[in-house]
């Protein structure tokens, strides 16, 4: 196991650069382990599947826990699926994240305004930002931290 330790850094969009860990469910087959300088991503495969297909505009989002909170990411998979959105999969995350916030792929025809969309359905959901490198694949991220509730 790799431990990595870096100096926090604050940057611009509400994070700050810090050593975390992912662990996603995805319905693909397990990618390999990845390292960065300030993160380690793990993926692990558990099929995460839906009963509805999102409603047009709704892309599928991958929600992460950034919380002390044992099951949140479960919690709000079932929040926002209540909701109309797909969620492809759930984990966790160690990060420094200002607020909870929907982090949108800018290369995804539509990422922006599904994330908006989400956010003005969810007001839970604090901030939308361009996704950053070490989040995993799919066009929504969502990460809940602590100021993060279900009502």
């Amino acid at each position: 196991m790799l431990a990595v330790a870096v100096a926090a850094i604050r940057h611009p969009d509400g994070r700050s650069a810090n050593a975390g860990v992912i662990t996603q469910r995805s319905p693909t087959a397990t990618a390999p382990a990845t390292t960065t300088p300030t993160r380690t991503v793990t993926d692990s495969v558990s099929p995460v599947t839906t009963s509805a297909r999102p409603a047009p505009g709704k892309l599928p989002l991958v929600v992460l826990n950034n919380t002390t909170v044992h099951g949140l990411a479960q919690q709000a998979r079932q929040t926002f699926e209540t909701g109309g959105w797909a969620v492809t999969g759930t984990g966790n995350l160690t990060n420094d994240i200002a607020s909870t916030c929907a982090y949108y792929d800018p290369n995804v025809s539509g990422a922006h305004a599904a994330a908006l969309a989400l956010q003005q359905q969810f007001p839970a959901i604090k901030r939308v930002q361009p996704k950053f490198a070490e989040l995993p694949a799919g066009p929504i991220v969502v990460v809940l931290t602590p100021d993060y509730t279900t009502g």
